[in-house]
């Protein structure tokens, strides 16, 4: 169990192995496999509250121990982000994005520097602030404020004409460039003296030695080369890099130097850029991989920027080269909009896209026979829909990001007719399910291609999305608690994408808070032996007995698979279900309720696999039924249901009504089944009687199928026999 709310993160590491990211109050913890990782691999317990003196394996909330082992304390990495940092209340919307470069994670947060979570092994983590080297730089002062440096390299002391440093510039970088108006260009058949600079192609140059310069204009970026008649030494490009280290006054600091300072630094210049980074201002809120650049995104002053480092270089972001710009150096973009406009994410796919407050935006180059680079880009607006800051999903093609409200999901997706983009409100479909706003968003794609939606009630809502099926359907998930965090980990041993969850529920007059997984409820993949017999009945019969054990539709549920010398005689491990009365299923068959009593409920000796959890309330209500006539279309016209064909799969639950006061079980189980022992799920059509008929004129014959059971209802049609007077 968890004591604050937290929120869960992704870190996909290779195809066995997936992480869930827990970001709590000042501490990150990590699952893997299903259970917390710890400081060594001696133990497996998951929950600390879970004790026993008893051998078995036990899973709670989707994490397993054995008592058997000793307790080893999880994993902590501590972090500076704080409840408050984590999320926004105001908003309602947590305030750290992440992404993920190989086994990095860079986390995002206006109000901390860009931080990476790097992964050395399972048991080494490591939490720390990324380096930015070589900028980026603010404009270059235009004021009459001069700096000068006590030296060229090493620790210096910066020393300026009026009040220019604060505090907050801790930290924080400086650039410097050359006063050209006290150096000389090199010329040919000219005396100089030794130590004399000259620039030259852009670049500055030491004569080594007295003379006369030659005919051969240095152009040399490193070391020593001879003009015919001088050597010359490449010094730099005529800047220079300073990191801040210590405040000292309003007109001094103490600064390490990373790039040599030019000469007349020491006389002091008025060309200098100050870091666009630093504890004064916003930190990058959002990140991106995108053709091989590291792209942030930050609020400044005069609005959005858009950062992208040197091409295969990702923590520099030198925007000059040997005094030049390249196809290479860093590029800044700056985001401009008429209205108000705050960044809230970037997003990289085949362009870069931008979302801010107010509108969105995509970059690319300009010209697509030549690089990326600062004299080939633009940015394009896409709409003025306006977003949230909450990082978009990718479906195929298609980016969904929430608007500004967090009532609607939009789609982005290119535009062939108009060679652009273009966005849809997909939330159309259901614009109900939408109303207390989206909160987080991710996406499974196995088994069913869906975007789960959190919403602000702690519900989730689900789009089922399939372009190449044109299929695109919307559902409403409810929970036993409040859902505050979500995330999606694939699972490669069970075949299918995972769902985690971070839960609040009140159980026993007490708020609990637990890390959990859903599970599909329907097998995804069968063992080996299942598949061996060559009669395709016989694979059948195994398929539905296999389906028939494991298939099962529980919330907030604790699995016991016995051990072997196992005699206990109930499931303990239900400390946050304590006093609420749960549903047992226990080897294929649906076992009288119990309340929970001292995290326990009792269960029969031969029982070998048990799960126990609350009851999930499944309803389905279709679409009313019309049927038109020559004269009508049918709507307003009275209507009769005599009785329905449910084509159904794998199925032994249900009840079916007009209305919750006319429900029905239906029945799979015959009237001389044998009781207390799994009755194989039906798979087939079921003829329900049904005496559904209309109140009114106005409205059609509705409707209602609901499961609360444990047991699975697949239903793959409803054909309804229906008169209309």
């Amino acid at each position: 169990m968890i004591s604050e709310k937290c929120l869960l993160v992704p870190f996909k590491y290779s195809n066995k192995v997936a992480y869930v990211v827990e970001f709590s109050n000042k501490f990150i913890r990590l699952y893997a496999q299903g259970e917390l990782v710890r400081k060594s691999s001696g133990g497996t317990a998951a929950l600390s509250f879970v004790r026993t003196n008893d051998v078995g394996n036990v899973t709670v909330n989707g994490l397993s121990y054995s008592s058997s082992q000793p307790y080893v304390q999880p994993l902590v990495i501590n972090t500076p982000y704080s409840y408050a940092d984590l999320w926004n209340e105001e908003e309602q919307v947590w305030n750290i994005q992440t992404i993920q470069y190989g086994d990095v994670l860079y986390v995002f947060h206006k109000k901390y520097p860009i931080m990476v979570l790097k992964r050395y092994s399972n048991t080494d983590w490591r939490f720390e602030e990324l380096e930015l080297k070589n900028g980026p730089f603010m404009q270059v002062n235009t004021t009459e404020i001069t700096v000068s440096s006590s030296n060229y390299d090493g620790v210096v002391t910066l020393t300026a004409s009026e009040s220019l440093f604060k505090e907050t510039d801790e930290g924080r970088l400086m650039r410097f460039k050359m006063m050209e108006d006290n150096i000389k260009p090199w010329a040919a058949s000219e005396e100089v003296e030794k130590y004399d600079v000259r620039y030259s192609d852009k670049k500055y140059y030491v004569a080594i030695e007295a003379g006369k310069t030659g005919a051969h204009k240095p152009v040399h970026s490193q070391g020593v080369r001879t003009d015919g008649g001088v050597r010359w030494r490449y010094q730099n490009d005529g800047t220079g890099v300073v990191k801040i280290n210590k405040f000292i006054s309003p007109t001094s600091v103490k600064a390490t130097v990373t790039a040599r300072l030019p000469e007349g630094i020491i006389d002091g210049t008025p060309y200098w850029e100050m870091g666009l980074l630093h504890k004064g201002a916003d930190f990058p809120i959002s990140g991106a991989f995108f053709r091989n650049r590291f792209a942030f995104l930050v609020n400044t002053e005069n609005g959005p920027n858009v950062c992208l480092s040197m091409n295969g270089d990702y923590n520099n972001f030198a925007d000059q080269e040997l005094g030049e710009a390249t196809a290479e150096t860093a590029i800044t973009v700056p985001v401009l909009n008429k209205e108000f406009n705050e960044a809230k994410w970037i997003f990289a796919g085949d362009v870069l896209f931008v979302g801010t407050g107010a509108a969105e935006f995509y970059i690319d180059s300009v010209s697509t026979a030549s690089a990326l680079a600062s004299d080939n880009v633009k940015i394009s607006q896409i709409s003025t829909v306006g977003s949230k800051a909450i990082m978009p999903v990718a479906v195929g093609a298609h980016i969904f990001f929430v608007d500004r409200y967090g009532l609607s999901l939009r789609d982005l997706t290119f535009n062939y007719y108009n060679d652009g983009y273009d966005q849809t409100d997909v939330s159309l479909l259901g614009k109900h399910l939408f109303f207390s706003r989206i909160v987080a968003m991710c996406y499974q794609e196995v088994p069913d291609k869906v975007l789960w939606c959190l919403m602000g009630d702690g519900t989730l809502t689900a789009l089922t999305f399939s372009a190449e099926q044109e299929v695109a359907a919307l559902s409403r998930h409810d929970f036993s608690g409040k859902v505050e965090s979500i995330a999606v980990i694939p699972n490669l041993d069970a075949c299918r994408d995972e769902l985690w969850l971070a839960v609040r529920r009140f159980s026993n007059g007490t708020t609990l808070r637990t890390i959990e997984w859903m599970e599909n409820g329907m097998p995804q993949s069968y063992p080996a032996s299942i598949n061996v017999p060559a009669n395709m009945f016989e694979r059948d019969e195994l398929r539905a007995e296999y389906v028939q054990r494991m298939a099962s539709y529980l919330d907030a549920a604790v699995l016991f698979e016995r051990g072997l010398d196992d005699q206990r005689n109930y499931v303990d491990g239900l400390w946050h279900l304590e006093g609420l009365e749960v549903a047992i299923f226990a080897d294929g068959v649906v076992q009288p309720p119990q309340v929970v009593l001292n995290g326990k409920v009792n269960i029969k000796k031969t029982h070998t696999r048990v799960l126990v959890g609350l009851k999930i309330m499944s309803q389905f209500v279709p679409q009313n039924l019309y049927i038109g006539d020559n004269v009508s279309s049918g709507i307003g016209q009275k209507q009769r249901i005599n009785h329905l064909l449910l084509m159904l799969y794998y199925s032994g639950g249900g009840r079916i009504g007009q209305d919750k006061n006319t429900l029905c079980d239906i029945l799979y189980r015959p009237a001389d089944g044998q009781m207390n022992k799994p009755y194989p799920l039906f798979s087939g059509n079921k003829e329900v009687l049904f005496n559904g008929f209309t109140n009114t004129d106005e409205q059609a014959v509705t409707i209602l199928i609901e499961n609360d059971s444990p047991l699975p209802m697949n239903i793959l049609a409803i054909v309804p026999s229906l008169d209309v007077s």
